[in-house]
């Protein structure tokens, strides 16, 4: 029987990886060129769907009150324009565009009030992040990854950890200490991608011309596509809508 449990949690482990890795995310030649006549996506993603909809823990304000902080954050949208936070945009398949720059410092992805800041966190292949613990309570960090090297490491406070994720795919990120605190980090091969702000807007620059589909992936929502046309030089402005009905 345990091992039969074994074998059943280990196969929707890999399920789960399979799906959320190739959903959005693929291995592709990338070649860097240098783009003097790009042109820049501007967009808006955004929530239309039921505010009643089971199994949703909805915030329909960007500003987290204080007795909320240690909530997670599923689906937080603006009730300025119902714009999504934290939904991550990128071009699908493209092979060949700016040069790849992976920054100095670090970004951190911290544990206070036993939830994750930021939830999601987007980055290129090659980054390392570091990943802090600023409860006064011991925590441990757990990555659900296939092509990155998995690790479930305990932190103390303050403690940091610094990791280095060199393939793309999507991995959920949880403390198995405290329930439903977990994050998502994000990777891609190429520098074609962004994730939305507070109000759902993105912005991304530099884009050789040509038709390329643009996706959106949320972690409560998938994901939507879009083929857009990029001009020399031009803005383009596009917009994604999810919706619940």
């Amino acid at each position: 029987m345990k091992q039969l449990f074994f074998l059943s949690a280990l196969f929707g482990f890999i399920g789960w990886n399979l799906i959320s890795s190739t959903g959005i995310l693929a291995e592709n030649d990338y070649t860097e060129i240098e783009v003097s006549d790009g042109g820049t996506v501007i967009g808006n993603v955004k929530y239309m769907g039921d505010l009643a909809t089971p199994g949703l823990n909805l915030h329909r304000d960007w500003e987290i009150s204080e007795a909320s902080k240690t909530t997670t954050e599923k689906l937080v949208f603006s009730k300025i324009n119902n714009g999504l936070k934290n939904a991550v945009v990128s071009l699908k398949d493209i092979t060949h565009g700016k040069k790849k720059i992976i920054p100095a410092i670090h970004p951190i992805m911290d544990q206070q009030n036993n939830i994750f800041i930021p939830r999601v966190l987007a980055i290129l292949t090659g980054t390392t992040i570091d990943i802090l613990n600023g409860d006064e309570v011991m925590h441990n960090i757990h990555t659900r990854s296939m092509k990155n090297q998995p690790f479930n490491l305990g932190t103390t406070y303050k403690q940091r950890i610094s990791k280095k994720f060199d393939y793309s795919e999507i991995i959920k990120l949880t403390c198995d200490l405290h329930k439903n605190t977990y994050a998502w980090i994000v990777v891609f091969d190429n520098p074609y991608f962004d994730m939305t702000d507070r109000n759902g807007y993105f912005e991304i620059c530099d884009i050789p011309p040509g038709t390329y589909k643009f996706q959106v992936w949320h972690e409560e929502l998938g994901n939507l596509e879009k083929e857009v046309t990029v001009h020399p030089k031009e803005i383009t402005t596009i917009e994604f809508v999810y919706s619940q009905n």
